[in-house]
């Protein structure tokens, strides 16, 4: 069973997405005093007490929308609405009641669902004039709340609670399964690829670059398996960036740090660019399996390309990612898009591989009958290997110098490490350990 789904929602600069990033205790949303900043539904899971529900942000809500992305935008605070077990609606305590106000609660008042009044930016002693204000919108007791110094949440919290029906209250945070990111640069088809596997718009997707801004969380149930797909904003160059592309990218990266697979979604008609080079760089660094999709296949191959022809090419112009499977896919027509799942779970298996220490042994005992290290000085001498750590796989080979072993003779043995072990195409790390002496008594 799903959780509770709260929607916030309210007028532009409210104060929606400081509200969400204070509820969950981390920032999710982007904070900005710029109209429009949210453009798209982005949820976190929030633990207050006894109440445990899915938070959900939304666009600030406006009678007429002045751009495509906006348009797009208010249609996705419908689905949030449609959706919802409960309504938050903020409203700004400093600003009073206003005429946009009302117009959301007249709204809100035609559904079925619970509506909670957040008389938020309560940043100082509040009277009581300010407060019974919002008592005309007919939703009963406001719940004053200062998101920026969290005061009122655990009130708020208690309130939510109260409003869902008691079958649908939650007694535990779900487990998010596979946790798989979706980096790239701008326009390249990530926000569409989420879509498709959803089966609904769950992000909005128009070809104005930048559409995306936040990183978004999509919790599915594919083939029978708990699967969290993290949107992410498109990336750009750093001199190109204004503040909420800084965000954005911030995001990105904790993004690639906190899910177990990343699909890295090139676009088939572009060559690679600076900017891809860097976010590969950053994926071996902090060592995450890859799937590497090259997508708009449905238009590459109308142009008579063919897959052989970007093997080499992205052998070539990332060497980094040499290991990482290509998957030519179409976001747009579906094709191969549930095969990208299944192959980032397949990569997440791999990456959690742990080797019994003798077989270990063995492997790197006949890497060294074949190619045994270069001698400097000293004659280098292998030990034991041991498997230290997964996600990604860890290995230190214990030897009498470290400095004895090359860059080289490392990759050689990673090599011969892939070649034996079901690691194939995950990032692993080799490093050398030298013995230590013992002092003398």
């Amino acid at each position: 069973m799903r959780l509770p789904l709260v929607a916030i929602v309210g007028r532009p600069n409210v104060g929606k997405s400081t509200l969400l990033n204070a509820l969950a205790r981390r920032r999710i949303s982007i904070e900005a005093p710029k109209p429009g900043t949210t453009v798209d539904r982005v949820t976190a899971v929030v633990q207050r007490e006894e109440a445990v529900f899915e938070a959900m942000d939304t666009a600030g809500i406006v009678d007429e929308p002045d751009s495509e992305v906006m348009a797009q935008a208010q249609a996705q605070v419908g689905i949030a609405l449609e959706h919802a077990d409960a309504v938050l609606l903020v409203v700004d305590i400093r600003d009073g009641l206003t005429e946009p106000d009302r117009r959301i609660a007249d709204r809100l008042r035609r559904g079925k669902i619970p509506v909670i009044v957040v008389a938020n930016k309560s940043d100082q002693a509040r009277t009581q004039a300010q407060e019974s204000e919002f008592f005309a919108l007919g939703f009963g007791q406001p719940v004053v709340t200062s998101a920026l110094t969290r005061r009122g949440l655990d009130d708020l919290a208690a309130a939510v609670q109260e409003k869902i029906p008691p079958g649908r209250r939650a007694g535990a945070v779900p487990d998010p399964g596979l946790k798989v990111a979706i980096i790239g640069r701008r326009n390249v088809g990530k926000s569409t690829l989420v879509n498709a596997l959803a089966g609904e718009t769950r992000v909005v997707v128009t070809d104005t670059p930048g559409t995306t801004r936040d990183s978004v969380d999509v919790l599915l149930e594919l083939d029978g398996h708990a699967v969290t797909l993290i949107d992410t904003a498109g990336l750009r160059r750093k001199a190109r960036q204004d503040p909420i592309d800084h965000f954005g990218r911030v995001r990105t990266e904790r993004s690639l740090r906190r899910c177990d697979v990343v699909l890295f979604i090139l676009d088939a008609s572009e060559s690679i660019s600076i900017v891809d080079k860097k976010v590969a760089e950053y994926m071996v660094e902090v060592g995450k399996p890859v799937v590497l999709v090259l997508n708009k296949w449905d238009l590459a191959k109308a142009a008579g390309k063919v897959p052989e022809e970007y093997e080499k090419y992205y052998d070539d112009v990332l060497p980094a990612l040499a290991f990482a499977p290509i998957v030519c896919a179409s976001a747009k027509t579906g094709f191969n898009v549930r095969e990208l799942v299944r192959l980032a779970a397949d990569l997440h298996t791999q990456s959690s591989t742990r080797v019994p220490t003798s077989f270990l042994n063995r492997i790197v005992e006949e890497a060294q009958e074949w190619h045994g290290p270069a001698k400097r000085g000293r004659l280098p001498k292998i030990y034991f290997a041991k498997q230290t750590g997964t996600c990604p796989p860890e290995f230190v080979l214990a030897v009498n110098r470290a400095d004895s072993f090359t860059d080289e003779y490392r990759r050689y043995i990673e090599n011969r490490l892939r070649e034996n072990l079901p690691i194939g195409e995950v990032p692993i790390r080799v490093s050398f350990e030298g013995k230590r002496r013992r002092k003398s008594e």
